[in-house]
């Protein structure tokens, strides 16, 4: 996972357009960006100059601080034009509009940046930053990336939020009792890099959506697990009143990132906050220079 450094804005040119570029400035400013590329695509019959026009009228209007900024109007699949847009700039985050629940899951599982999802006409403000973790690598990158941009607003409270479920031992820990698993979260929060910023931990209980596997809680379905994890993570969101959420997208084991990808498409769907996905550092660049050769960009990506 990396930093902050370049940002990619998704604009629909929509009404909902003008909260998302106000919430990247207040992002950019956090992280000390240096550059955010605001990128629509088009259909293929659209005035590209014009819309680029609505486009930086719109910037001009939302967008305040030092980082440069540029506008392009792109033409293609969403999905695929996307994802080779933030490869060639090797974007640092993408950030997009939360009425594309779809769009959002898929970049979160598959790109090779972080991403943030910002429901539409939300308020740039951040005060209480939530950041659901288990004990993996790469729930500790997820916790140092989101307290590197609390360092940037001192003032911004931070909760580390462990969901306790013995479905999902294997994911979240090796230890099942609730003071173990607590002293467990305790030890992984000591040895983050939290960049001076105080992190309280807080430890739940998954709660149930429905029936299905009361009387029978192991080996359910992973979408059955993440449904509930996602409730949950969501629900202690509101308990603690924290205005964004942050997570990750893998965990302990190859049957533990089957359930965090189930929970991380889950809270997408359902959430009403604006939510951080965090990359593991070093995450593949692979799928990118696929989408890159399908999406008709030429050689010569810049990599790292």
């Amino acid at each position: 996972m990396a930093g902050f450094d370049h940002l990619v804005v998704a604009l629909g040119c929509a009404e909902g357009d003008a909260s998302l570029i106000a919430y990247a400035s207040m992002l950019a400013g956090l992280g000390g960006t240096k550059e955010v590329r605001f990128a629509h695509v088009a259909e293929s019959s659209a005035a590209a100059a014009t819309v680029r026009e609505q486009m930086r009228a719109k910037v001009a209007a939302e967008f305040s601080g030092t980082a440069r900024t540029e506008c392009d109007v792109l033409s293609g699949p969403l999905t695929d034009r996307l994802l080779a847009y933030v490869t060639e700039f090797q974007a640092d985050l993408i950030l997009i509009g939360s009425k594309k629940h779809k769009l959002g899951a898929r970049l979160a599982m598959v790109a090779p940046c972080s991403v943030a999802v910002i429901p539409n006409g939300h308020p740039a403000r951040l005060s209480h930053l939530m950041i659901a973790i288990d004990f993996s690598d790469a729930a500790g990158d997820t916790l140092q990336w989101a307290t590197s941009l609390a360092a940037g607003d001192r003032s911004i409270r931070c909760t580390a939020l462990h969901v306790m479920t013995h479905e999902s031992a294997d994911l979240f820990a090796d230890n099942e009792s609730a003071p173990e698993q607590a002293e467990a979260m305790r030890k992984a929060v000591a040895r983050a890099d939290l960049h001076g910023v105080a992190v309280a931990p807080r430890l739940a209980s998954v709660s149930r959506t429905s029936d299905i596997g009361r009387s029978h809680p192991f080996f359910l379905p992973a979408s059955i697990q993440g449904a509930d994890v996602a409730h949950t993570i969501l629900g202690e969101a509101e308990a603690c009143e924290a205005d964004c959420i942050a997570l990750s997208t893998r965990g302990r084991s190859a049957s533990g990132s089957i359930l965090l990808g189930s929970v991380t498409e889950k809270v997408i769907e359902r959430a009403t906050k604006p939510l951080l996905v965090g990359k593991h550092f070093g995450a593949s660049l692979g799928v990118g220079e696929i989408l890159l050769g399908r999406a008709g960009w030429r050689p010569g990506l810049k990599t790292s």
